[in-house]
């Protein structure tokens, strides 16, 4: 693989989505990402359930 001709990520137009889903998840992936910047990889991570016997 080769890449040519790259340009600047800023750079790059942003393709609307009507997904509201998918667009909430990007966002929720960028947020964790700079969590994991500041903090270290294991400052966030999957959720747990905790269930008490009844």
């Amino acid at each position: 693989m080769r890449g040519e001709a790259l340009i600047d990520a800023a750079q790059v137009a942003r393709q609307i989505s009507l997904d509201d889903t998918r667009e909430n998840r990007l966002l929720a992936e960028q947020a964790m990402d700079r969590i994991r910047d500041k903090y270290g990889p294991a400052a966030i991570g999957p959720a747990t359930v905790f269930r008490r016997a009844s």
